[in-house]
């Protein structure tokens, strides 16, 4: 075994020491008396007062001046991991405050004041006295984002409202796809489109389907009549167990046979 540097040192120091010691005591002791005292076997005297026994401390004495070993994993953190978790908290509290919006109710209410069956006064006088321009403002708030402010829709992606067949074709399959939605492949102006659109059912009245039904009929160059929210009213009765969306093959057949349901 290795014995550490500065053990091995004080060792040797400490045994010259010893034996040192142990050479005055042999010659400061007397002699064996006549007749001839027993000797321990190597020619050291019994009696003699010899301490034998190691001294532990002095032995280990030069390892205790050594320090100790490092213990991973128990290192300081470094002052800039501090500085980069201070920043970060305060430009979180800062993000939120710019951009997270006001806290309140009414955000965890989807659609608090358009609930289906209560008619909102508002919104009801509003259609009534001018119904293309309460149409607008639905078609603004819940159909623009895909068919766009311009009514052209997105190539390849969302078909348009304007100059489309659909939007100015009978009355009953215009309210079918703002209810219950539309999905699967639809051919719009010449083109064909094959996506989703959502069901209103649940979040338009029928006064707001029948304003916006009427404003997408009469953009130009669209020229169809408009609806009534008592025709909305009857075709959502007459559907209200439909759960699927509708597919162009089944609005064809509607339109061929002329059923509104």
């Amino acid at each position: 075994m290795t014995v550490p540097r500065g053990l091995r040192h004080e060792t040797d120091r400490d045994s010259s020491h010893e034996s040192a010691h142990m050479s005055n005591r042999e010659h400061d002791a007397p002699g064996p008396a006549a007749g001839g005292s027993s000797q321990i076997s190597g020619g050291v005297p019994e009696g003699a007062g010899l301490d034998l026994q190691p001294d532990v401390e002095r032995l280990h004495r030069a390892i205790q001046r050594e320090p100790r070993d490092p213990i991973e994993g128990r290192e300081p953190t470094p002052w800039i991991m501090w500085a980069i978790v201070a920043l970060a908290l305060f430009w979180g509290g800062w993000y939120l405050g710019r951009y997270g919006g006001d806290f309140g109710v009414a955000t965890h209410v989807a659609l608090a004041d358009r609930r289906v069956g209560v008619e909102q006064p508002a919104q009801a006088a509003a259609a009534l006295v001018d119904p293309v321009a309460a149409g607008q403002d639905v078609f603004q708030k819940h159909c623009q984002a895909c068919h766009q402010q311009n009514g052209r829709g997105v190539p390849n992606a969302f078909p348009p409202i304007v100059g489309s067949e659909w939007a100015t074709g009978p009355e009953a399959a215009v309210v079918h796809i703002l209810l219950d939605g539309l999905q699967g492949q639809i051919t719009v102006g010449g083109a064909t489109y094959n996506g989703a659109m959502p069901a209103w059912r649940d979040a338009l009245n029928d006064h707001e389907i029948a304003a916006v039904a009427t404003y997408i009929r009469q953009w130009a160059p669209n020229r169809a009549p408009g609806l009534t929210p008592e025709t909305v009213a009857r075709l959502r009765k007459e559907t209200a167990g439909r759960k699927a969306p509708w597919s162009a093959t089944e609005l064809q057949a509607l339109m061929q046979r002329g059923d509104s349901r």
